[in-house]
């Protein structure tokens, strides 16, 4: 069953099953349109105006308890939000999900892994994009700074958490592969002439990263005597001989001036790092590791510059002639 439904307004669409005449009777009065009792599979095509022209969407109403709102039509935009809100313009604080897997139900969902939603494009398009600027000059002493995007998850229970996560897969079996694949790309730019970053004087958290990684605990907090800890953890596992061609690394370093240090080190009193490198019992006995040592009475080859304090210092390198 149709009903064909004028909506003189630019967005107030929702679950509703009244007459033509009482929507009417209803916008002549200046009231919202408030629908209760739709017909359970009914499909309504409305046409909205939106202060230039009449777009016709249709809504498909699936279910005895309307569980499917489904809104089709040849626009440009689906669902445009507009206004000042004093809350969150969609808010899911109190759906109920019956979680069942990766493929199941979520708060938003684009295909599933098995399925995903595919594009030809061959531009910068994406998924989702976000674009926002601030202007504030003064701070309120609440954290002077923006997050574009905070995702918290708690575990209260033995269930670990990702909060964010992605999974980037090349699947090109023919012609030629991609040449940037990055499951995450994070860029801090100082993007215009003239473009200022304040003192990183006071706290280390104070300047311009790329990225910050961190790992913390209160004081009393325990940890297993066999768990392990780091702010990132890096695995290579490139399995196979076509995919050991070129390079590989565990970290890839460019730079387009001369910095200061490859790494810089920080610490406060009575902390810091007890070895430069560990190399437990799985990694002692490989490579780099090297059972040569330099010759009595040899110079170094060369050597790598480091600083300590301020001071200069060097560590000798050998070339395989002057070891033994």
């Amino acid at each position: 069953m149709k009903k064909l439904i004028l909506i003189l307004i630019l967005f107030s669409v929702g679950i509703f099953a009244q007459s033509k005449q009482d929507i009417l009777n209803n916008l002549q009065r200046g009231g919202a349109i408030d629908i209760q009792d739709a017909t359970p599979a009914a499909t309504y095509d409305v046409l909205v105006w939106d202060g230039d022209e009449v777009k016709l969407v249709t809504i498909t109403i699936l279910g005895e308890t309307f569980e499917t709102i489904t809104v089709k039509g040849g626009v440009a935009e689906g669902i445009d939000m507009q206004g000042a809100y004093t809350n969150a313009a969609i808010d899911l604080t109190d759906v109920v999900l019956d979680h069942s897997g990766s493929s199941g139900p979520v708060m938003i969902r684009a295909g599933t892994y098995g399925s995903p939603v595919s594009s030809s494009d061959p531009h910068q398009s994406g998924m989702i994009r976000l674009y926002g600027s601030n202007d504030a000059a003064t701070d309120d002493g609440t954290g002077f700074y923006d997050r574009g995007i905070f995702a918290y998850l708690r575990t209260d229970k033995a269930k670990g958490i990702f909060p964010i996560s992605g999974l980037a897969e090349i699947r090109t079996t023919t012609g030629n592969g991609p040449v940037e694949v990055m499951a995450g790309q994070f860029i801090a730019h100082l993007q215009t002439t003239g473009a200022k970053l304040g003192t990183s004087a006071g706290s280390p958290t104070h300047g311009m990263y790329a990225a910050w990684f961190k790992i913390a605990a209160k004081d009393g907090a325990t940890t297993h005597a066999n768990s392990k800890k780091a702010p990132i953890w890096l695995d290579n596992s490139m399995f196979g001989i076509n995919a050991m061609a070129g390079e590989e690394y565990s970290i890839y370093a460019t730079a387009g001036n001369k910095v200061d240090a490859f790494v810089g080190f920080e610490t406060g009193d009575a902390a810091g790092w007890e070895y430069m490198w560990y190399f437990d019992e799985t990694a002692y006995d490989q490579d780099p590791i090297s059972d040569l040592g330099a010759k009595n009475e040899v110079n170094s080859d060369k050597s790598i510059k480091i600083s300590l304090d301020g001071t200069t210092y060097y560590i000798p390198i050998f070339v395989v002639g002057n070891m033994e």
